[in-house]
């Protein structure tokens, strides 16, 4: 129940956004100098926040939401910062390469609806009280790689009669308009 409040809660998601948005605004603001300043290589932040998860199996017992909120995610949200700087330079580094390329751009483009559909699949084959109604049991160990399968299936189709929709696209469009007449622009970028 603790996990759950502090994994969930409303107060933590939004730290976890904000750094996320204060991250991308960031990387919006740069100008001509942040341009010509030769990158760091992406490759030591994705290293380090990666490594982070690692002090959860050390002796000292870090529950996963503090790696998460204090380590992990500051760490990530730099990578993400450092791998779009580096995509903008003349001669990207290795790892900047391959997370552009077609299959992992393929796989970048399900993870929003991945994202979306995970939890709700997810409680169809694992939580007790509704896989054991629909099957009887929840789902063994060994089911997992199937309920990835089905994930990335129904992402995809998400994706592409969805997402790609032109239907959808119209209406955020519309909605974006909408908003931005009643904002007073307050959604653009402007020189104060």
């Amino acid at each position: 129940l603790l996990w759950n409040l502090t994994r969930f809660h409303p107060f933590w998601a939004l730290i976890e956004m904000t750094m996320g948005i204060a991250a991308a605004r960031d990387v919006m603001q740069d100008g001509e100098e942040e341009r010509r300043t030769k990158p760091t290589n992406p490759l030591f932040y994705f290293l380090a926040s990666y490594a982070s998860l690692a002090l959860r199996l050390t002796s000292f017992d870090f529950n996963d939401a503090i790696i998460r909120s204090t380590l992990f995610v500051p760490l990530f949200t730099k990578f993400l910062t450092a791998l779009h700087r580096d995509c903008l330079s003349e001669s990207p580094a290795a790892i900047t390469r391959f997370f552009g390329s077609p299959v992992m751009s393929r796989l970048g483009a399900l993870a929003f609806p991945m994202f979306i559909l995970h939890g709700p699949i997810g409680q169809v084959f694992y939580k007790k009280a509704i896989a054991k109604r629909l099957w009887g049991k929840a789902m063994p160990r060994s089911f997992f790689p199937v309920y990835l399968l089905i994930v990335l299936a129904c992402s995809h189709l998400m994706n592409e009669h969805f997402v790609k929709s032109k239907r959808v696209q119209g209406l955020s469009t519309r909605v974006a308009q909408f908003l931005a007449k009643r904002t007073e622009g307050m959604l653009q970028d402007r020189e104060l």
